[in-house]
């Protein structure tokens, strides 16, 4: 009989959130997992997207050239979901109903729920300043995440959906479950998650989002009690995140100027309002950035860039270790020390289901690491999510379990970083300039990784869904 196999994906769960000592939010239901499953206490995404994450995740390679700069998702030839299909597995999941999941959504067996607040085209203006916003007297973005606004979150509605959908009659087996959580998605819109209220205290954590991560356990403790014992559990994050040190973010270094816009409204015309509010936008920033900087001045590297805005660029491990786990049908409980990547997750399921692969991988699988000591380390190939445009900010790069190399995507002497993870974890001290032939030789390897991993497929995508995925992304903070 094949097992059913049931795939949680957390939106920008952190590894150290669910495993170590170093963590304050209460995970009761996923420390249960850990002690029965398979754990990776050094995993990491390739990307620190989603899209391009799930991209590496379902199609079994690394994403470079062009593959890594997709915006929506895209299923190649002999992608984990057409295997399982071919071998007789029903696809089912939730996902909001975005452009840019299509791919991944029409596969799904069960009706999509998640677009039952209302299905619009979703255009959208740029959205701008809350305080020139005020000024120019728009109506400023509501207390709800565009994901709460679809449900796809475990308070919102999602956890009620998925034991309704484990639990339906209609259900066919054996059955590949794809969940994707997205509550932590709210603090990267600078929002407070709804339906957490019962977790806003210090017994869950001492940061809004360990609190968050405390509730997303409590609701997959009651989903979990929906799932059989021979059932295969797979739960890992896209992404990780920053947590901000002492809970302030750069933009919570800014002056709200309350007053000073009421003031403006005032005694200018209403034809110099934009002009008023682009003002008092410059003074927000202006006034934001010299408090930050002396906020900053004794903090470490690691420190100051937790307080960078959500969507910055970064390859750093905050952004790109997650929590890998695989519990269920026999499956041998042990905690894996080295490396292990996306691309190492469908090569595993594929074990897991004596699925033979007959075509060549980035990934290995888990399950045949039984000596760790005996088996080399496999690099994984690092790539930031692609803004809308190109941007000096991208950055590629190559991380082993001793040490991290990143530079500029189009320029390999620019940017150029490495770091000592063993000695430095937490990556506050760049070594480049002192370490050149490691540089050289991590610079050989990417190389050759890209060549190896050339995409055969180009994504194909017209101008009106380019417009409303754009849509969708300015929507949710990214653009």
């Amino acid at each position: 009989m094949k097992p059913n196999i049931i795939f949680f994906l957390i939106d920008g769960l952190r590894a150290e959130q669910v495993y170590g000592n170093n963590r304050t939010c209460k995970t009761p239901n996923i420390d249960s997992l850990i002690q029965n499953g398979m754990y990776s206490e050094q995993a990491v995404s390739s990307v620190d997207g989603t899209i391009v994450s799930l991209n590496t995740i379902f199609n079994l390679n690394f994403q470079v050239g062009n593959s890594a700069r997709n915006k929506k998702i895209v299923l190649n030839e002999n992608n984990l979901i057409d295997i399982l299909k071919k071998k007789g597995y029903h696809i089912y999941g939730t996902l909001p109903n975005f452009a840019s999941f299509n791919s991944l959504l029409e596969h799904f067996e069960n009706e999509n729920n998640n677009d039952r607040i209302e299905n619009s085209d979703l255009s959208t203006g740029d959205l701008i300043d809350p305080v020139a916003a005020q000024f120019l007297g728009q109506k400023i973005e509501g207390s709800h995440s565009e994901y709460e606004r679809y449900r796809a979150t475990l308070p919102t509605g999602l956890a009620k959906e998925i034991i309704q959908l484990l639990e339906s009659k209609e259900k066919q087996e054996p059955y590949f479950c794809y969940f994707h959580i997205f509550d932590l998605h709210p603090l990267r819109e600078g929002r407070m998650p709804i339906g957490i209220e019962d977790f806003d205290n210090e017994k869950f954590g001492s940061s809004l989002y360990e609190r968050t991560v405390s509730s997303i356990d409590f609701w997959l403790g009651k989903i979990f009690e929906h799932i059989d014992k021979n059932d295969v559990i797979i739960l890992t994050a896209d992404h990780g995140e920053r947590i901000p040190h002492g809970g302030m973010r750069e933009v919570d270094f800014q002056p709200k100027l309350e007053h000073a816009v009421d003031f403006g409204k005032k005694i200018l015309p209403k034809s110099a309002h934009k002009i008023g509010g682009q003002f008092l936008y410059d003074i927000r920033k202006s006034v934001g950035k010299r408090k930050l900087n002396k906020s900053n001045k004794k903090l470490t590297n690691y420190q100051k860039r937790s307080r960078d805005p959500y969507f910055t660029l970064s390859l750093f491990d905050e952004l790109i270790r997650v929590p890998l786990l695989f519990v269920g049908n026999s499956i041998k409980p042990r905690i894996i020390t080295k490396q292990v990547r996306h691309v190492d997750i469908s090569p595993t399921i594929y074990e897991l289901l004596d699925i033979p692969l007959d075509r060549k991988i980035s990934g290995k699988s888990l399950i045949s690491l039984d000596d760790e000591s005996s088996q080399e380390e496999n690099p994984n190939y690092l790539h930031t999510m692609p803004y809308h445009k190109l941007s000096p900010s991208d950055m590629v790069g190559l991380r082993t379990s001793k040490h991290k190399y990143f530079r500029a995507a189009r320029d390999p002497k620019e940017d150029v970083n490495l770091y000592d993870l063993k000695n430095d974890p937490c990556e506050n001290d760049n070594i480049a300039e002192t370490n050149k032939e490691l540089v050289t030789q991590f610079e050989k390897k990417i190389l050759q990784l890209e060549k190896d991993n050339l995409p055969e497929y180009e994504e194909k995508i017209s101008e009106k869904e380019l417009q409303r995925i754009s849509n969708e992304l300015k929507r949710l903070g990214y653009m």
